[in-house]
């Protein structure tokens, strides 16, 4: 079984849990850590040795955070030495991936495939918008 942390700056991680629970109940096996202003990285490392303490069920953990090369990112990173199960870290993590990987990772259990999957719906959560006018082809005969 693959446990989720999802973390970032200020109450990023807080924000979509709230946002999980909302559209897709309370899943089981995350952890959300926020990196907030009073926090070092020494409290932050701290905090995400709880998270990994409180998922001691599962086998791997795949982390989400919110910048690539932020501190939650690099911190999660530098512990991948220091814990003993598999740990990957995925950054830019955005609502539809994190919707999709709570689901997922109740059927997957290769970390590798679930991060690739992450990276994938996150990308593809991404649009933009567009207004497209269409031409109305006048029919005579009404077909």
């Amino acid at each position: 079984m693959v446990g989720i942390i999802i973390s970032g700056h200020g109450n990023f991680a807080t924000g979509l849990r709230s946002s999980l629970n909302l559209i897709a109940g309370n899943p089981a096996n995350i952890e959300y850590v926020d990196f907030v202003e009073s926090d070092t990285i020494d409290t932050l490392k701290e905090k995400y040795m709880n998270a990994i303490s409180n998922l001691s069920n599962c086998n791997d953990i795949l982390a989400l955070t919110d910048l690539v090369g932020g501190s939650p990112f690099k911190t999660l990173v530098e512990l991948k030495a220091e814990v003993e199960k598999p740990l990957e870290v995925v950054g830019g993590t955005n609502l539809p991936m994190i919707l999709e990987i709570s689901m997922a990772k109740d059927f997957v259990e290769d970390l590798s495939m679930l991060s690739g999957t992450a990276l994938e719906v996150g990308k593809n959560g991404i649009l933009k918008f567009e207004l497209v006018e269409h031409m109305d082809e006048d029919c005579e005969d009404g077909i």
